[in-house]
């Protein structure tokens, strides 16, 4: 078990985000809904009209909406003690007679692989006791027991029916089939217990789960529990804060496939397109970074080892891995070092620095083996003769490793197949090379590797006077990508701002970029600041994915970049109109996107933009910043200077 003992009970099941799982008996307890109306069941994780509200990283506390049929539900979870779950199910609005209107406590145990065999005989079953409707003093009850554990289920109010099936699909068919007066079973191995209610005798609906090492300490640990009967919210937070944290905590979740906690992109995303988990390289590593800046280390600690996993033997970090896909022919722009080394000035672990920096100095050693095509000291964007992924080795490969996959920046670059790269260089990536080199050094620096150290710091500077010089297009006074020809490219990305994050930048190219592009409508200012391409850019107008949208790791980046160069006035403004973007979806639906419309709120529905995507918390963590609520995370000029 890698899950600590406080956090085993939690909203962990990946295809139903209103589940309570307890991860070591995979004992689930979660709730449906039945409407004769339109005839239709749910589970109500699952559906439309979830509305995810407060959500602990523990699971102390989790709340949530739910629509079902025209009626209206609110559902709570609290744990009184990391052996016990307390679920408050309340009718807010029915949409029909509510003696037609059918809820049900589902329990039972989930397969979440990776774990021992079953035990037999004694292998995990649950049983109703007095299945048929009883008098009040003799309610159905469930009772469960999983190897060294029972559990005791009981209700505040007497449930109508109860039932224990081998299947949950047993009651959903019937359910389904036979309506709402289906008699319930009582089957022999059951691994599925179910207490049925109605919203006429029950608009309210209190449960409790308590698991003890025997019958009697478990049944009397459900009965305190309901007797106790708080709804104990969680600690009052400041709302950034707290936004990153229900952000988190809702999409964190255990990939049964691996046998791991990790924070996911989406929830959405699991099943459609990643057939069941997938970690792409750079959201893992913002999702560590995250999960830190609230104090969830645990889940920073997990998601940064998923993000390091995999090591191809050339040295790379692969860009992906799903279930169906490994592109391990690429990488993404790296982060890593820098996330590292944030998360070591929270926790001063050195030993989390000693586990990771041997793989990312290698990968950082790659970049500049592998991606510097032409030779001449800056690197490029590439796709390498290996792995089965998709697009392998070709121009689109390329640009997926900068995880801005159709930007036009790209559009008039070539793919060089003897080189393995594109034939254009960008400031974006060799400021992040940049960066990497300077934050492996600090880590050499604490683990006492001078020699490497040294070697870094002036790998950084030679590459930061060469993007000073090769990559500064005097003539418009800016950063920007240069194709192998010396020509400059005309599209300018946000990326362009990079320069200042990796210290690059002289003092008068700094000055120069927030005259003329930061603080200019027409190229990266005005209300939504500094979309993926300038406003003005003709490919802004396609808007779609990273031509013309505007990013939350971009606005992050380039924060940081700015509270770098000592200009922590903008900074704040970076933050301030990046949180007055996110906030009306935060506050009307509990959106966080995954992107938005440069200029205008209506576009920010699209469907290239996910509703509930985790680094969409960046936005809301720079406004914690900037308001001094989460774990302090102060800017990188304390890195020292390697400006030419």
């Amino acid at each position: 078990m890698t899950v600590g003992v406080g956090r085993q009970w939690n909203s962990w099941d990946a295809g139903d985000p209103l589940a309570m799982v307890h991860l070591p008996t995979g004992l689930c307890l979660r709730f449906s809904a039945f409407s004769s109306a339109d005839g239709a069941y749910r589970l109500l994780g699952q559906g439309p009209d979830v509305t995810l509200l407060e959500h602990a990283s523990d699971g102390a506390f989790i709340r949530a909406r739910v629509a079902h049929a025209g009626s209206e539900m609110e559902l709570t979870y609290v744990k009184p003690n990391p052996h016990t779950v307390c679920a408050r199910l309340r009718m807010l609005r029915l949409g029909e007679w509510g003696l037609r209107f059918w809820l049900a406590l589902e329990v039972g145990f989930l397969d979440l692989g990776g774990g021992p065999a079953p035990w037999r005989p004694e292998e995990p079953w649950i049983a109703v006791e007095n299945p048929e409707p009883m008098p009040p003093d003799l309610p159905p009850r469930l009772i469960a027991r999983h190897r060294s554990l029972w559990a005791a289920i009981a209700s505040a109010e007497p449930a109508v029916f109860g039932g224990a099936y081998a299947e949950i699909a047993t009651f959903q068919d019937e359910l389904r089939s036979r309506g709402y007066y289906a008699p319930p079973r009582s089957e022999p191995d059951a691994r599925w217990g179910v207490l049925r209610f109605n919203a006429q005798m029950h608009l309210e609906i209190v449960v409790t789960v308590a698991l003890g090492t025997d019958r009697a300490m478990a049944e009397a640990g459900a009965r305190a529990a309901l007797a106790d009967g708080r709804d104990v919210g969680p600690p009052p937070e400041p709302e950034a804060r707290a936004a990153v944290r229900d952000i988190l905590g809702w999409n964190t979740v255990w990939d049964s496939a691996n046998h791991r906690v990790t924070t996911v992109l989406t929830r959405n995303w699991l099943s459609g397109k990643f057939a069941g988990w997938g970690v792409w390289l750079n959201d893992m590593l913002f999702h560590a970074l995250l999960a830190g800046l609230v104090g969830d280390f645990p889940t920073a600690r997990a998601n940064l080892a998923a993000a390091l996993e995999y090591q191809s033997p050339e040295g790379n970090l692969a860009c992906l891995r799903t279930a169906s896909q490994e592109w391990i022919d690429r990488s993404q722009s790296p982060i890593g070092a820098y996330v590292l080394w944030r998360l070591y000035e929270m926790t001063g672990d050195r030993a989390m620095l000693a586990e990771h920096f041997p793989v990312l100095l290698r990968a950082h050693r790659w970049w500049r083996e592998a991606r510097d095509g032409n030779g001449d000291g800056l690197i490029e964007y590439g796709s390498s003769a290996t792995g089965t992924g998709a697009f392998v080795h070709t121009k689109q490969g390329a640009m997926d490793e900068s995880f801005m996959d159709n930007a036009p920046i790209f559009d008039e670059a070539a793919f060089d197949p003897a080189a393995h790269t594109l034939t254009m260089a960008e400031p974006g990536l060799n400021s992040l090379v940049s960066l990497d080199a300077q934050c492996l050094a600090r880590i050499a620096d604490v683990l006492g590797e001078v020699a490497t150290a040294t070697e870094l710091r002036a790998s950084a500077a030679l590459l930061n006077a060469r993007i000073a010089e090769r990559l500064w297009d005097g003539q418009r006074q800016v950063f920007a990508g240069r194709h192998w020809s010396g020509a400059f490219v005309p599209s300018l990305s946000v990326t362009c701002f990079y320069p200042l994050l990796a210290g690059a930048a002289s003092q008068t190219q700094a000055e120069a970029l927030i005259e003329r592009y930061l603080s200019d409508p027409a190229q990266f200012g005005g209300a939504r600041v500094l979309p993926s391409s300038a406003h003005g850019d003709p490919a802004s107008a396609d808007n779609v994915y990273w031509r013309g949208r505007v990013w939350p790791p971009h606005l992050f980046l380039v924060w940081e970049g700015l509270r770098r160069l000592g200009r922590p006035d903008l900074a704040r403004e970076v933050a301030d109109s990046a949180w007055a973007m996110f906030a009306p979806g935060w506050h009307e639906g509990r959106v966080c996107r995954e992107n938005y419309h440069r200029h205008d709120a209506t576009g920010d529905e699209s469907p290239d933009a996910d509703r509930f995507y985790t680094w969409g918390a960046l936005i809301p963590a720079m406004r914690m910043i900037e308001d001094g609520e989460g774990a302090p995370l102060p800017p990188l000029a304390r890195l020292e200077e390697v400006s030419p």
